[in-house]
């Protein structure tokens, strides 16, 4: 299973000592959000921290490193990755209360199920993760906010693996959390981070993530594969808004279609290619920027090289 990752191995036997799980040349259409998008050209579930970490300290230095949480907000272009891309596994998933209002969570952990721990634990201020698709580790990298909030308002530090597979620790005051985004590397891979809320009580809390979750189901496509929002909100605008007073609602592009329930959404009607929400997102950016003077930025990451599968 593991000889075609012995190329980008220092040392080649090492995949005796590896327990995750790899793949050659993987589909993403089956893993992103989008139900679209080329081949990873080599893909590793690491069973665990230790498992990760032995692999990244034998990867060649030339080989390019990818990392992703769940794919919820992430096109992969129909060419395809290069490179060695690695999906956070189960392992990192826990969550552990470690001090009265601080949780220590996985990477890997689905931003709503902390949401709803937090109930348990009777800790406030994270309400906002149950309307956020993906994973913790994926809403740090970007911070990731709705309603409000963001990351940076909740957490306190984060735990990483370098490039060498060395553990390193980083105050929330020494990332750069600026809207939707960081200044954390692509090659440092977020393990695990402390989340810090404030006392609230449990049916305060319950009521606020239904509120969250009622906004959500009335307000965003349901039903469909899509990544979430697709552009950021542009100083005093929000993008949503802009793209709704072109009036282009239903818009398509191949099988990739703005909705009409919230027109900062692209969702897949069926068989969209990843080149058709990437022009159809170009033909919006166009159009704002033509009526209103304002160049929208992507909200989604978009990797990869242009091409067919």
């Amino acid at each position: 299973m593991f000889d075609n990752l012995k190329p980008i191995l220092k040392t080649p036997s090492v995949v005796d000592e590896l327990s995750g799980k790899f793949f050659y040349k993987k589909s993403v259409k089956n893993l992103s959000w989008f139900k679209a998008g080329g081949v990873l050209e080599y893909l590793y579930l690491p069973k665990n921290e230790t498992d990760l970490s032995i692999l990244l300290n034998e990867l060649i230095p030339s080989i390019e490193l990818n990392i992703f949480g769940k794919l919820s907000n992430t096109l992969i272009r129909d060419g395809g990755l290069s490179g060695l891309s690695i999906l956070m596994p189960s392992d990192f998933k826990k969550l552990i209360h470690k001090e009265q209002n601080i949780l220590n969570v996985g990477s890997g952990a689905l931003d709503k199920e902390v949401a709803k721990k937090s109930i348990d634990f009777q800790i406030g201020g994270l309400e906002f993760l149950s309307g956020i698709p993906g994973t913790i580790g994926g809403g740090i990298f970007m911070n990731a906010g709705c309603y409000g909030s963001e990351f940076k308002d909740i957490v306190l530090d984060v735990n990483f693996l370098n490039r060498n597979g060395k553990t390193i620790k980083k105050k929330a005051k020494e990332i750069d959390f600026k809207y939707r985004e960081s200044n954390i590397p692509k090659d440092l891979i977020i393990t695990s981070v402390n989340l810090m809320g404030f006392k609230k009580n449990k049916e305060e809390i319950k009521r606020k993530i239904c509120e969250i979750s009622k906004k959500r189901i009335s307000s965003q496509p349901q039903g469909y594969p899509t990544g979430g929002s697709t552009f950021k909100n542009y100083k005093n605008y929000k993008a949503w808004e802009l793209i709704s007073k072109l009036g282009v609602s239903n818009l398509r592009c191949g099988g990739a279609m703005i909705s009409d329930l919230h027109n900062n959404f692209m969702i897949n009607t069926g068989n969209a290619k990843a080149s058709d929400f990437e022009n159809l997102g170009e033909i919006i950016i166009d159009k704002v920027q033509s009526q209103f003077g304002i160049k929208l930025e992507w909200e989604i990451q978009i990797l990869g090289k242009n091409g067919k599968n």
